[in-house]
């Protein structure tokens, strides 16, 4: 789910979240912009002060397993990282400041970054959309490097990884997409979850969206690349999955069921709480060691 902060992407307000999720009885939402942890004061503040929805703070990274950039072949790869955590949020914002330090066109995280043990406790990730490493696989007919990418993430993250499914009755390829995502939960027993990716809040804010993208891509509004016209990039609840599942001929009610709890599991052990902002002042308690270094040099105190 993206806001504003997702750029030229998302036309989601803090304001219109709370009230379409609110319509729907949601107990929790999570955001997850692009590369971005902007929202999450708004998101915090608007969401505390009304007190009957709980946040969640996510982020879709930007990965890449490239060490040197090419400007005709550079990887995005989208990562869902949800703070489990208050640790797990620190961990995101610092892999948020990371991509930054490393920005190509992105804020870029590389692989072996994320790999460091400091920065993935707390965290559950998510397969993502698409364009993630397993979907780029899967529609790639690469079904090895799919498997391979999928232990490789359900053992970073020590288990708290998901399969994202997505039901996108505009997009042909994501047919494709759960196909494989099913295949690869049966044969590795790692659990499934839906997602609508939503980038606006209903049917109505879908041509809005439609000219941020325009602008955002340098296209026509007539564009037929213009994706953006998907209806069920709109805000879902478990009754409009249903029905976009439907849609795609997906078959297997069973399914997505299923992946609506462990959407509904994973709401709920997701209880990171961003601090409230204050002064802090550090705490200098290496004064001895200090004055018994710097009497034992050379310099002299006048």
């Amino acid at each position: 789910m993206h806001t504003e902060a997702s750029l030229q992407d998302s036309v989601i307000t803090i304001p219109k979240l709370y009230q379409q999720v609110k319509q729907y009885g949601q107990s929790a939402t999570a955001i997850t912009d692009h590369g971005s942890c902007a929202s999450f004061v708004d998101f915090n503040n608007y969401f505390k002060q009304k007190g009957d929805i709980k946040p969640i703070f996510g982020m879709e990274a930007y990965c890449t397993s490239q060490k040197i950039f090419d400007g005709n072949k550079r990887r995005q790869d989208h990562l869902v990282l949800l703070a489990m955590t208050d640790e797990g949020l620190v961990n995101i914002r610092r892999l948020q400041r990371l991509a930054v330090d490393d920005f190509y066109y992105k804020p870029m995280l590389h692989y072996d970054t994320v790999l460091e043990k400091q920065h993935r406790e707390g965290i559950f990730a998510l397969s993502a959309c698409s364009l993630s490493t397993i979907s780029k696989a899967i529609l790639d007919n690469n079904m090895q490097e799919a498997y391979q990418y999928a232990e490789y993430f359900y053992d970073l993250f020590d288990g708290n990884f998901a399969l994202e499914l997505q039901f996108h009755p505009d997009y042909q390829d994501q047919w494709k997409i759960n196909k494989g995502i099913l295949e690869i939960s049966d044969k590795l027993d790692y659990p499934i979850v839906v997602t609508c990716d939503s980038h606006f809040c209903n049917e109505q804010d879908k041509s809005l969206r439609k000219i941020i993208k325009a602008i955002g891509w340098h296209k026509k509004i007539d564009d037929p690349t213009l994706h953006s016209t998907l209806k069920s990039n709109c805000i879902g609840n478990s009754d409009l999955i249903r029905q976009f599942a439907r849609e795609t001929d997906f078959g297997h009610d069973d399914v997505v069921d299923l992946a609506i709890k462990n959407a509904s599991y994973i709401g709920k052990i997701c209880n990171a709480e961003l601090e409230e902002p204050a002064r802090r002042i550090p705490v200098f308690d290496k004064y001895d060691e200090f004055i018994q270094l710097f009497y034992g040099s050379r310099w002299i105190i006048s």
